[in-house]
């Protein structure tokens, strides 16, 4: 999957990076006019194709009425947004759905979760790009729990569409040794949060 651009991925083409630059747009100046040479050299698409997207996506009311040539605005209310919203930021998304699975597939919890990699600070750009799972056991940890983390690992692999491997330290402060920049400290440990 794509974590740096999701829409374009998965809308290639002038809708997708369209629809990427709005809401983009709606994210940072909220219902703020834009005027068609902004969106075109923020969406990377020629002003006569931009004219037949902006079209379109008058039809669906997802933007204000206007003539061509004319500034665009977004309807900030409008259902779709937020949900385009969710998919152009995965990031946030990626944590939230790592500690719920991990919650659901490993007791006791382990001592430390974390991600790290491409996909976990949102850059990545190609199926081969990683998500790495750092995760110290819990003391009297059963002797299945490498295995349901490496379970989770696989399942995240094929729901994420990104190899997802994992890193079992010893001890919390190995895991977090020079991990790095991206990395998430998801469960228990210093710094957990998104």
């Amino acid at each position: 999957m794509n974590f740096d651009s999701p829409l374009t991925a998965l809308f290639p083409g002038a809708s997708g990076r369209t629809v990427t630059a709005l809401s983009a747009h709606r994210e940072t100046a909220g219902g703020t006019a834009l005027s068609v040479p902004e969106l075109a050299r923020e969406s990377s698409v020629a002003a006569t194709q931009l004219e037949s997207v902006l079209f379109r996506l008058g039809l669906l009311g997802m933007v204000e009425p206007r003539r061509r040539g004319e500034d665009v605005r977004v309807v900030e209310g409008h259902i779709v947004w937020d949900a385009v919203g969710q998919l152009a930021d995965l990031r946030g998304r990626l944590v939230d759905e790592v500690r719920r699975r991990a919650a659901e597939g490993l007791a006791p919890p382990p001592a430390l979760l974390a991600v790290r990699g491409k996909v976990a600070d949102g850059t990545a750009a190609h199926p081969a790009d990683l998500l790495e799972i750092v995760a110290v056991a819990p003391d009297g940890a059963p002797a299945d729990w490498p295995a349901r983390l490496d379970a989770l690992a696989a399942l995240l692999s094929r729901d994420l569409g990104n190899l997802v491997t994992v890193h079992l330290a010893p001890a919390v402060d190995e895991a977090l040794a020079g991990p790095g920049p991206g990395t998430v400290v998801i469960g228990p440990g210093p710094g957990s949060g998104p």
